[in-house]
């Protein structure tokens, strides 16, 4: 494989991934926001607290999945940067 085509296959995979943690975060926005609408309608707080929390939750795990992904990113560049 010559180097246009493994930076394409890079950037491609990098491209697809950031698409789906933009779908993981998207997906904790819309779980607050359920929350938020259910705060409003007068449930427990516990309730609340439980949806909010796992929302969170789900963005932190997003961010860790972000950084990993830039890790190896940056990674697998390197090596094929160094390989040429």
């Amino acid at each position: 494989m010559d180097d246009k085509q493994m930076m394409r296959s890079l950037i491609v995979r990098f491209s697809y991934s950031l698409l789906v943690l933009l779908v993981y975060a998207a997906g904790a926005v819309l779980v607050e926001l359920v929350a938020r609408g259910m705060r409003w309608l007068g449930v427990s707080d516990f309730t609340y607290y439980m949806l909010s929390g796992t929302a969170h939750v789900m963005l932190f795990m997003d961010v860790v999945l972000l950084i990993i992904l830039l890790h190896n990113s940056a990674k697998k560049f390197l090596k094929s940067t160094q390989q040429s």
